[in-house]
């Protein structure tokens, strides 16, 4: 009777209600979780559906128009699911099929951008950690990317990504900065590359910081000659910031010493929001600044800060050698101890 009742609801089954259903997921789980593990878990478990979906609209419908997009779905959820778990066979299969998907000669010119855009950006997020030794790679995607797709309104955004993994190389960033301006046609964009071109300004020169803390003390750039400063703008508002502060404080715990000065610059607009979480991480100790002006800052607007986030690392001398340090941060730090 089982077997009868599921060749029957194949018999009923059509294209448009299997991709219905594929689509009714991109709402996300139906129950809200309440932890961070059973957010994990309820993740885990609506992927693995989306992708046992895809999988049957494939086998089902291989003719069908949407093969295309179900296979990008499926890439991505391969790449999600290989993140997560940290499973780089995931990873690299959803790169192939995203490359095999650029390569559809009956695919419109629209999609195969969508595919190539998705692959390159699997690329840089794989490059995390990374990002000095695959410098050459980072850009050569990027700029592949432009060439292949002239005219797509990615290509800039690509190029403003692969220039934030060449501190190391000043008069690279600024031509990747310049390329991506030149193309953009994009409000949104030209601002935040404007900002990274004020930054860029302060690379590889004397960055003199001075601003009051929340504890009345001052701190000062030029008063911390001989050590490595690290200077992090962030927001306790932001989720962002407060995972990759967790984590930054523990490594940080590992690193600290006399040649080893951190301090912050507050973005948010709630005193007792920033207090709560300065308790909680355990780093009071930090010098803080905080006007409850948000992204308009006193110390922040000036220096361009648009994303947090924001990691400066400032070496022995007081040279801003790192504007971008928020993912290899670590590096930086050693590399500047030793100088």
């Amino acid at each position: 009777m089982a077997a009868v009742l599921a060749c029957s609801a194949c018999a009923r089954a059509t294209p448009d209600t299997d991709w219905t259903e594929i689509v009714a997921m991109d709402a996300g789980p139906s129950r809200k979780p309440t932890t961070r593990e059973e957010a994990q878990v309820l993740a885990r478990a609506h992927l693995a559906k989306q992708k046992n979906l895809i999988g049957v609209f494939l086998a089902r419908h291989p003719s069908d128009p949407r093969a295309f997009d179900a296979r990008l779905r499926l890439a991505a959820i391969l790449a999600a699911t290989g993140k997560m778990d940290n499973i780089r066979q995931q990873t690299d299969e959803a790169t192939r099929i995203l490359a095999a998907l650029e390569k559809s000669p009956d695919a419109p010119a629209e999609k195969r951008a969508d595919a190539g855009f998705r692959r390159v950006s699997l690329f840089l997020q794989g490059a995390i950690g990374r990002e000095t030794e695959m410098r050459d790679s980072i850009v050569g995607a990027a700029r592949g990317f432009v060439a292949k797709y002239p005219g797509d309104r990615r290509g800039p955004r690509l190029l403003v990504e692969a220039a934030t993994v060449c501190d190391d190389d000043p008069a690279l960033k600024r031509r990747l900065l310049n390329d991506a301006r030149a193309l953009s046609k994009e409000e949104e964009l030209n601002r935040r590359i404007a900002d990274d071109l004020v930054r860029l300004n302060h690379l590889g020169k004397p960055l003199d910081l001075e601003f009051p803390t929340i504890r009345g003390a001052g701190f000062d750039t030029r008063r911390q000659k001989g050590k490595v400063v690290v200077v992090v703008f962030w927001s306790a508002e932001s989720p962002h910031s407060l995972m990759w502060m967790q984590n930054f404080r523990d490594t940080i715990g590992k690193l600290a010493g006399a040649n080893l000065q951190v301090a912050t610059v507050s973005l948010d607009t709630d005193s007792k929001a920033l207090d709560r979480r300065l308790k909680e991480f355990q780093i009071g100790g930090w010098p803080t600044n905080y006007d409850g002006k948000g992204w308009d800052n006193a110390v922040a607007r000036p220096l361009g800060i648009n994303a947090l986030p924001t990691v400066f690392v400032l070496d022995k001398s007081g040279v801003l050698r790192a504007l971008n340090a928020r993912d290899n941060y670590g590096a930086w730090i050693a590399k500047l101890l030793k100088e």
